[in-house]
C-alpha cells in the first residue's frame, strides 16, 4: 500500500489566464490602412471625382478646338516654341521643357498648348514635350514648332499612355 497523494505535482490552474481582445488591433490595423491609403490616393480620387463632376455638368458635344497661339515676329536672337497637345478629356500630366525653362502642369483638360520665348542658344539644348494620357485611355497628340514651323510631334492612346517628343 503506497502512503503518497493520488496527486502528484503542480495542480492545475483553477481559472484561465485572461487574453488580450483581437478587435482593438484589427481597428487599429484598418485604421491604419485607410489613413496610408488616403495619403497615397487622396489627389487621384479628388481629382477623378471632380472630373466626374464636371462632366455632367457640361454640354455634351465635342470640345472646342485649341486656342491658337499667338504668332509674334521672331525677335533677333530669341526663338519662339509653341506647344500644343489636342485630343479629349484630360491628360494626366504634361511637361514641357525648353532648355532650363520647364512647364509642368497635372490633370490638364484638353487640347493644350503653351508658348515659351528663349534665346536662341538655349533653343539648341533641348527641347521635349512628355505626355501623360489620363485613365480613360483617349488618344492624345502633341506637336512643338519653333518660329512657326513644326519640328515634331506624335501620339498615345491607352490608359496612362505616354507620349515623348524630344529633340536633345
Amino acid at each position: 500500500m503506497s502512503h503518497e497523494p493520488s496527486e502528484y505535482g503542480v495542480a492545475p490552474p483553477l481559472h484561465e489566464m485572461p487574453r488580450s481582445p483581437k478587435w482593438p488591433w484589427v481597428l487599429l490595423l484598418v485604421a491604419a490602412l485607410l489613413v496610408v491609403g488616403g495619403l497615397a490616393f487622396g489627389n487621384h480620387v479628388s481629382s477623378m471625382l471632380e472630373r466626374t463632376f464636371a462632366e455632367q455638368q457640361e454640354p455634351a458635344g465635342p470640345p472646342p478646338p485649341p486656342p491658337l497661339p499667338e504668332q509674334t515676329p521672331p525677335v533677333p536672337g530669341k526663338r519662339v516654341v509653341v506647344f500644343e497637345v489636342t485630343g479629349t478629356g484630360t491628360a494626366f500630366n504634361i511637361t514641357a521643357t525648353v532648355g532650363a525653362s520647364v512647364h509642368n502642369e497635372s490633370s490638364v483638360r484638353l487640347p493644350w498648348a503653351r508658348t515659351v520665348e528663349v534665346p536662341a542658344d538655349q533653343l539648341a539644348k533641348s527641347v521635349m514635350l512628355v505626355v501623360v494620357a489620363g485613365p480613360d485611355g483617349t488618344e492624345v497628340h502633341g506637336k512643338y514648332t519653333v518660329d512657326g514651323t513644326t519640328v515634331r510631334e506624335g501620339k498615345a492612346s491607352g490608359p496612362y499612355g505616354v507620349l515623348t517628343i524630344t529633340d536633345s
